[in-house]
């Protein structure tokens, strides 16, 4: 994996402007501001655009149309983060256009103050009327100027401390809970196609018995929390809230408040994924991004659009898959699979540190044959 190339840090500023610093050991920091408003309407476009590209897979329609103008929402997002006035101007023309160009193997690490919710990763690089309307064949290499497949984009709220992912754990020490929708979970885990049940149990089913209340969830974490490297949630949810059935939601208040750790005591960085529908988004009291942004966590995997089940839990296995057994970092995985399963791929975000990995101790289970899942059975019951 190429080291940190760029670093971009995104903080609040007074009336309504946002202040973009860029760092590079090459060259001298260079910052500007740019209009909040602005860039987060690009971004609800380019989160509208997304979903408009998962619905339409869904329905089983061809995808140019939508990619097209998800590749124009982009554009348009891109612009944002690059629009400024004044003696600015030169410093975000020269990112722009000369730095970012000139390198292929930027990983982008992107720090960001609360309240900053902008899916980076869907900015797009290049001209998207060349695109084409209608094309035969889907190749992430058509749509190469996404930022999250051109430069590796991860996402890390301003105070997390890396340093516990310079150890990685061994995948036989590794304790991970699973927190799920139980309806939700069976209906999926009933349509896993047969050449993947091995590698099902070997990931998202190695933390049987699964949680499937607040309350449970809650005294496990307390009771283990020194070692859990691993929390995944597969449920329905929104930028601050994770529902398991019912009225048993967790909002992001009750997240922070129930899941901590105690900095005096050792423990592994714990990471997070959350596979729900738009975990990523955020809002403007909070979101989940602070909440695994505390002492203990590294981040978390989220979600920039509503996603339908099966699809979500083929993927997730395939995520736990290659961090369990293949010994690569999280920034690795996700551009392996953005790839892989293009263009849903493009959904998830990785708002974690993006070095976070596991040593590969016991041998992994059966892979089954590589597949596209954006082009499989999406849904086996509901969107989460």
């Amino acid at each position: 994996m190429p080291g940190y190339s760029i670093q971009l840090q995104v903080s609040g500023d007074v009336e309504g402007s946002w202040q973009l610093t860029w760092q590079d050991p090459q060259w001298p920091e260079r910052h500007y501001h740019i209009d909040a408003a602005v860039l987060e309407d690009s971004a609800r476009d380019a989160r509208k655009a997304l979903q408009d590209v998962v619905d339409d897979a869904r329905n089983k329609l061809r995808l140019g149309a939508s990619l097209k103008k998800l590749a124009k929402a982009g554009s348009n997002l891109q612009k944002a983060i690059f629009l400024t006035h004044g003696k600015s101007i030169v410093d975000a023309a020269y990112i722009r256009d000369v730095h970012l160009p000139s390198r292929t193997d930027w990983t982008l690490l992107i720090s960001v103050n609360q309240g900053v919710y902008i899916p980076w990763g869907l900015a797009y690089d290049g001209n998207p009327d060349a695109l084409p309307d209608d094309p035969a064949v889907i190749t992430p290499a058509m749509y190469a100027g996404f930022w999250a497949l051109k430069y590796r984009v991860c996402t890390l709220h301003e105070i997390i401390d890396p340093s516990g992912v310079r150890k990685p754990r061994a995948n036989d020490e590794v304790q991970m809970l699973t927190i799920v929708n139980r309806p939700i979970w069976d209906t999926a885990v009933k349509n896993i196609p047969p050449t993947e049940v091995t590698m099902f149990n070997g990931t998202l089913a190695r933390s049987e018995p699964l949680i499937a209340s607040s309350d449970e969830f809650f005294k496990t974490f307390k009771k283990l929390y020194r070692g859990i490297d691993l929390l995944y949630v597969y449920c329905h949810a929104n930028g601050t809230k994770l529902a398991l059935g019912g009225d048993d939601d967790i909002s992001v208040t009750k997240f922070q408040m129930n899941l901590y750790y105690d900095d005096r005591e050792p423990h592994p960085p714990c990471l997070v994924f959350l596979n729900g529908c738009q975990t990523a988004i955020g809002a403007e009291k909070g979101g989940f991004m602070k909440a695994t942004g505390g002492p203990g966590f590294c981040g978390f995997i989220g979600t920039e659009a509503k996603v339908p089940d099966l699809f979500a839990l083929r993927f997730a296995a395939r995520f736990f898959f290659l961090l369990l057994y293949g010994e690569l970092t999280v920034s690795e995985i996700m551009d392996q699979l953005r790839n892989e399963h293009f263009p849903l791929g493009l959904v998830y975000s990785t708002c974690c540190h993006p070095l976070f990995k596991i040593k590969r101790i016991t041998p992994a289970p059966a892979l089954p044959a590589p597949v596209n899942l954006s082009t499989e059975t999406l849904q086996a019951g509901t969107l989460l």
